[in-house]
């Protein structure tokens, strides 16, 4: 439509003395009623309008000229529709041949195909195949780009500096230094802010968030929620883990929600494509969040479910060996956990037990063994893992009635005194030495795996 069309579809022409007049006239039901009447054809006028193909006419199309470059069709001899010229571009897939693109651009740049309009299609897929797409395809498509931004699509000048392999990184950088937000980011590549999803971005936000401050991340998790790529999760976040100083629930919070949960290994596995040193800093930030998330278990657990410093501190230091936990209390215990651990970490390891007794355990798994504390000071409990004492003490664990199931006392004794004997698995009361009785246990007992 041409402005004289929409100015006659619109019927407005309104100046001060009109505005006032309709003020005073009141509200005109039939005028209203007219108007939507002339918005609604407006709309259907619209719909008739399109800037593109469809993705399957996109296909299509690029079947039929996949057939012409196969029969050796000079791209010369073949014309294209504005549409199709300006669609072409968005149907390139991540496993495009080299040659075959060479065609697809001499079909588009041929005169009376050609639009500068065409560049947006093939910018929208250089940007979405990113790190998929080979040098040649990215080579190519730069050239298009650049080449055309000199002459008669001048709009995309400015983007030309942030195509090439730091491209994205630059963009980052000048986000920054010009005190703007990264949701700028996808604008300043003529690209709709929805596209801050796309991988192009994902260096443009390790860039922009490089030196995030600590305990500040509410604009960090909803860049990475819109932004939605797992690289761009997997780098940043174990940057900033490895570069915090001490425990960070908020930091520990948004790995959680983007990564997941550090005692599940898989969610922590290497993207496709990582660097030795972008395997290494994923185990690395793990270890320190299974730490963190250990530390901080031991502390509740013998801090606020109970009051019990040397167990704490015994404890704290054997933390790094503890690769799994469970704790089994009360709907009350589990309320108080909540106020300091994630949701989806207590979820995962809080286990409910329906009664009234307030006595919690804690088990601590460490290489084949688990080690089960109770908040009442009594005995800890050893048991090796799939073991008979193991199985009939966590054989009914999803229907666990009462915290004293998960005692056997009729194991027996961890260390020996009087014979100076080191059972493989037992019970052990927290008297004199306990500690070091403890310690010579673990030592000869548990082995932990080493990266």
């Amino acid at each position: 439509m041409n402005r004289s069309e929409i100015k006659k579809l619109l019927n407005f022409g309104y100046n001060e003395d009109r505005v006032f007049g309709f003020v005073n006239a009141g509200f005109n039901e039939e005028r209203f009623n007219k108007n939507m009447e002339i918005l609604q054809g407006i709309g259907d006028k619209m719909l008739e309008v399109r800037d593109a193909l469809s993705d399957e006419e996109i296909k299509k199309l690029l079947n039929h000229l996949h057939k012409l470059w196969r029969e050796g069709k000079n791209p010369e001899t073949v014309d294209l529709t504005l549409l199709e010229a300006r669609s072409l571009g968005y149907g390139l897939t991540e496993k495009i041949d080299i040659d075959f693109l060479y065609f697809l651009l001499n079909v588009e740049e041929k005169e009376g195909n050609w639009t500068p309009s065409c560049l947006k299609g093939f910018l929208h897929s250089l940007l979405h195949h990113w790190y998929e797409f080979s040098s040649g395809v990215h080579a190519a498509i730069r050239q298009l780009i650049v080449s055309h931004s000199h002459k008669d699509a001048k709009g995309f000048a400015v983007i030309a500096s942030f195509i090439d392999d730091d491209g994205p990184a630059k963009l980052g950088a000048y986000l920054r230094k010009n005190n703007q937000s990264w949701q700028w980011a996808p604008p300043t590549v003529l690209m709709p802010t929805t596209r801050i999803n796309y991988p192009y971005f994902s260096d443009t936000i390790l860039t922009y968030f490089n030196d995030h401050p600590q305990g500040k991340y509410d604009e960090l998790l909803s860049a990475l929620n819109l932004h939605n790529q797992m690289r761009t999760d997997k780098i940043l976040l174990p940057q900033l883990i490895l570069e915090a100083e001490d425990f960070d629930k908020q930091l520990l919070d948004v790995s959680m929600k983007r990564i997941g949960d550090p005692f599940d290994e898989s969610q922590w596995a290497p993207f496709d494509g990582a660097n030795e040193e972008q395997k290494k800093n994923l185990r690395n930030a793990r270890k320190i969040l299974l730490g963190w998330i250990m530390q901080e278990i031991i502390r509740l657990f013998f801090e606020v479910l109970c009051q019990d410093k040397d167990r704490k501190k015994f404890w704290s230091k054997q933390a790094h060996k503890i690769s799994n936990f469970k704790v089994y209390g009360s709907i009350f215990s589990r309320s108080q956990v909540l106020k300091y651990l994630p949701e989806q970490t207590v979820n995962r390891h809080f286990r409910t037990v329906d009664s009234n007794v307030d006595n919690c355990a804690l088990a601590m798994y460490m290489g084949n063994y688990v080690v089960v504390e109770f908040t009442e000071v009594g005995a800890l409990y050893a048991y090796r893992v799939g073991s008979a004492f193991y199985k009939e003490a966590f054989q009914s664990i999803s229907s666990l009635s009462k915290i004293d199931d998960l005692k056997v006392t009729r194991m027996p004794m961890l260390y020996d005194v009087d014979y100076m004997r080191i059972a493989s698995e037992g019970r052990l009361f927290h008297r004199v030495y306990w500690e070091h009785k403890m310690q010579k246990w673990l030592d000869r007992q548990v082995r932990i795996k080493e990266d």
